[in-house]
């Protein structure tokens, strides 16, 4: 029997460790690529329902609307009102506004309505069909201001230097009030009178600051219309205009650094 030598034992054994150790290796290997792939496996499952969760929509959404996509008042409304039985929905235009006459099915009564807010214009309402007046030509104003002739006025009591005031009205959407008619002039000094049944002296809207003498309205409107205490010669320090004046309740030129309360008017 022929006996191998040292070194082929030698040898045949660093053969046989050395397999061993790479079969070793590579079990772990297998084991790591293992974890890894579920690893993988769990945050592409994690991110997929935190994708899924995001995109969907709350439990309380009527229905979806492509983002950045503004939703009229009237077509929210009319969302809402087909989840309550027997309410009333308003009728909308083809740019979701309200149409300017609304109708209730079951009372059979329709009004006028501002087709931007939805609320009801005053007077306009009938008992039985339609109102005998087009809506669509009715105007409407905001809380607190009262119309007059297409215009909107509101008194402002707190006193204020007449720059100040008209600041204030321009931030509205207006000016300090022009007055073009004897009827209007009598219905801004109503408006000024209030609760307390006097008259203040009140700012409106004429000034001569440009050409000492040359009356304009802070509006652009033209100066046609006046109401004058008196009036004779301009002074150069006096560039503003004042209405409730005297015993008359008159027009006068005052300085414009003193302090009235003010009217303003803006157009509907």
């Amino acid at each position: 029997m022929i006996q191998p030598n040292k070194e082929g034992t030698k040898f045949g054994r660093k053969k046989k460790k050395k397999k061993r150790l790479v079969t070793a290796a590579s079990d772990s290997d297998i084991a790591m690529m293992t974890m890894t792939t579920m690893t993988f496996a769990h945050v592409g499952l994690a991110l997929c329902v935190l994708v899924t969760l995001a995109q969907a929509a709350p439990p309380n959404a009527t229905s979806p609307s492509p983002i950045g996509r503004h939703v009229p008042n009237c077509e929210l409304q009319k969302q809402r009102c087909y989840q309550l039985i027997g309410s009333y929905c308003p009728s909308c235009d083809m740019n979701g506004n309200f149409d300017a006459m609304q109708c209730s099915g079951s009372t059979g009564r329709c009004w006028c309505v501002d087709v931007i807010t939805g609320v009801m214009i005053p007077d306009t309402q009938t008992e039985l069909g339609p109102p005998h007046f087009d809506c669509s030509n009715m105007y409407f104003c905001p809380d607190g201001w009262t119309l007059f002739k297409k215009r909107c006025f509101i008194f402002i009591s707190t006193p204020k230097k007449w720059s100040e005031a008209e600041v204030y009205c321009q931030f509205d959407g207006g000016n300090l009030a022009s007055i073009h008619s004897y009827e209007e002039n009598h219905f801004v000094m109503a408006l000024t009178r209030g609760d307390g049944h006097e008259f203040p002296e009140t700012w409106i809207g004429g000034f001569d600051a440009v050409v000492t003498g040359l009356w304009m309205w802070s509006d652009g409107s033209k100066f046609y219309y006046e109401n004058w205490q008196d009036y004779t010669s301009p002074s150069s320090s006096q560039d503003c205009l004042r209405m409730n004046y005297g015993i008359e309740l008159k027009w006068y030129q005052d300085s414009c650094s003193d302090l009235h309360p003010f009217v303003c008017a803006k157009i509907i």
